[in-house]
């Protein structure tokens, strides 16, 4: 299990194996993008313009930041979860159950239930219920969404998700079916239109289901349930109202080796908010007010139910040089208070900075104070340095018995250097010793995570010897002898990519080809501990999977094949992965 990788690793020099990007560039803009007008967005206070387009403002970032994801990377990058679109950053793990359907958590940094927060259209999808220690990003409908931005913290992810609206006074359909191995199956239908009078509508029923296959045998089925509702009179002002309702239905999962079983589920969960704003500028330069209000609901056929209500202003300017913003949000449960605030400055060409400072209170008198700074240093030919710092402290509550305050720094710096053909970026980590949270949804087989500090190097590449040929992935190595959760030596992720517009032949966009190989692996690790306090290990393993994605005018045609070597192999330990199954299918857009 795992050879190849750690063979990879001792007969490469680690320059090869610098693999981390999909095939956009570090500065997560995409030369194949087909929304190349939207740049890399300023706020990080999950606040998003109501506007059709998010609009031509760029901030002042220093470079590795922040991801973005257009529409053509959701499209284009082969993933059916959001899971899988943020394994296309460097340093995720993604911590699986088998096959799709069943629960899915991010671990990044080793920080377990921490290492993620996810905002739809600017509101908290905080995790409740049954994932109250730990978000499942498996249930969230990415085919619902037209951007995903991913801030990087050193040892923490805030993803912001844009849902999808029509730019253009005229009506947008979509039609998809996907089938495969294991009675998998999907079907999203969607209708978006949008009139002289400023008012849009967005609707939408996204389901799928599958059998399981014989490694992780369970039903499961999933129907998302989206409507969306926009007023804008004018560029400088709007109000929209939008109403997420997912509903899950999943067998018990039997795991392995006396690994506990994966409980199922019989829920609901309803998530519907209210938000506005007002813009002294229609181009997103100037001062601007945001104002949300929300409810989240949750209940099973177990009894448990759940609400929170949340509340949140914003106050922002942008300027081409320097930009500024601060944001209140109020929520009815263990945190009601949270205050942000954010400054970012480019002083002169090649020079950015940028800082942030949040507090959040607990209940029982505890809190939460979180601050980092990072900063970019640009030189010549695309050379770059970069670097950021972040400290956190925690106390969660007095009210708690032998609850004490924890504080917790770390940091990150490397360089990058960005050509034409090629873009190579080196970076070292340290995320200090913090005791993380478990994943509430693993909370049986993973009950503690690990608590030491560790320090990581993660090196990425892209190069672009033809404009239809990628290559790229990244490489991920704890520099210390000592293993965190789901941080394992050698972790690597390689693609080559090929893709044909087949131009000037055809009008761009109408006919489309995109072939893929690509190949994760990594070394024996450790990914968490159990009751007792003895590691639980997280055997190596090197896993191929395949793509094809064929394109023509508004059909989008895609087929994948998942470990088709036969790896076997566990992510969640007594959890085999699934081996040799496809998926194939169809996606149609229809603008009329």
């Amino acid at each position: 299990m795992g050879w190849i990788c750690r063979l990879l690793a001792v007969a490469l020099p680690p320059a090869l194996l610098l693999v981390a990007v999909p095939p956009y560039r570090l500065t997560a803009q995409t030369p194949d993008t087909t929304s190349t007008s939207i740049p890399d967005s300023l706020s990080p206070d999950t606040f998003r313009t109501v506007l059709p387009v998010l609009g031509p403002a760029a901030s002042p970032q220093p470079r590795l930041t922040r991801y973005v994801f257009g529409h053509d990377e959701l499209r284009w990058l082969g993933a059916f979860t959001l899971g899988d679109l943020l394994l296309h950053v460097p340093g995720v793990f993604l911590v699986r159950a088998g096959w799709y359907g069943q629960p899915e958590v991010i671990a990044y940094s080793g920080q377990g239930a921490a290492s993620i927060e996810v905002y739809w259209d600017g509101f908290a999808l905080d995790p409740l219920g049954d994932d109250s220690a730990g978000l499942d990003v498996g249930r969230i409908p990415i085919g619902l969404l037209s951007r995903v931005e991913v801030e990087v913290l050193p040892t923490r992810l805030r993803v912001h998700l844009v849902s999808d609206v029509q730019p253009v006074r005229r009506p947008r359909t979509e039609a998809s079916f996907a089938t495969g191995d294991a009675q998998t199956n999907s079907y999203r239908g969607r209708y978006l239109n949008r009139w002289h009078s400023g008012f849009g509508l967005s609707l939408a029923a996204d389901f799928f289901g599958t059998d399981g296959p014989t490694t992780s045998r369970g039903t499961v089925q999933n129907l998302s349930l989206w409507g969306k509702a926009t007023w804008t009179p004018s560029p400088r002002v709007g109000v929209e109202y939008q109403l997420l309702r997912i509903g899950v239905e999943r067998q018990p999962q039997p795991g392995l080796q006396a690994a506990a079983p994966i409980n199922g589920a019989n829920l609901d969960r309803t998530d519907a908010f209210v938000r506005a704003h007002a813009a002294t500028g229609a181009d997103g330069m100037g001062l601007r007010f945001d104002a949300l209000f929300g409810t989240s609901r949750y209940a099973d056929t177990t009894g448990l139910e759940a609400s929170q209500e949340q509340m949140a202003t914003g106050v922002s300017y942008r300027s081409s040089t320097w930009s500024a913003e601060t944001a209140l949000r109020l929520r009815s449960g263990n945190r009601p208070v949270q205050l942000r605030a954010r400054l970012s400055w480019a002083p002169v060409r090649g020079v950015v900075v940028s800082g942030y400072a949040e507090r959040t209170s607990v209940v029982g008198d505890g809190s939460v104070s979180d601050a980092g700074l990072s900063g970019e240093l640009g030189l010549f030919a695309g050379l770059r340095f970069h670097g950021a710092a972040r400290w956190r402290d925690y106390r969660a509550s007095r009210q708690v018995e032998g609850d004490t305050t924890q504080s917790v720094g770390d940091w990150s710096w490397g360089f990058s250097w960005i050509r034409p053909r090629w873009d190579v970026d080196v970076t070292l980590a340290r995320h200090g010793r913090f005791i993380a949270p478990a994943y509430g949804l693993f909370r049986a087989q993973l009950p503690r995570m690990t608590e030491i500090d560790v320090v990581t190097m993660t090196a990425a590449l892209a190069l672009r010897p033809r404009p239809y040929l990628t290559l790229h992935g990244w490489y991920r190595h704890p520099l210390d002898p000592i293993h965190a959760a789901y941080e394992p030596p050698h972790h690597t992720r390689l693609a080559a990519t090929f893709r044909s517009r087949f131009l000037p032949r055809f009008r761009r966009g109408a006919l489309d080809v995109l072939v893929e190989a690509a190949l994760e692996g990594w070394g024996d690790g450790t990914a968490g501990v159990d009751a007792q306090g003895n590691p639980i290990a997280l055997e190596g393993a090197t896993v191929v999977n395949y793509r094809v994605e064929f394109r023509l005018v508004g059909a989008l045609l895609y087929w994948t094949l998942i470990n088709p070597n036969l790896e076997r192999y566990a992510v969640l330990p007594g959890f085999p992965m699934a081996r040799s199954l496809q998926r194939f299918g169809v996606r149609w857009e229809f603008q009329n």
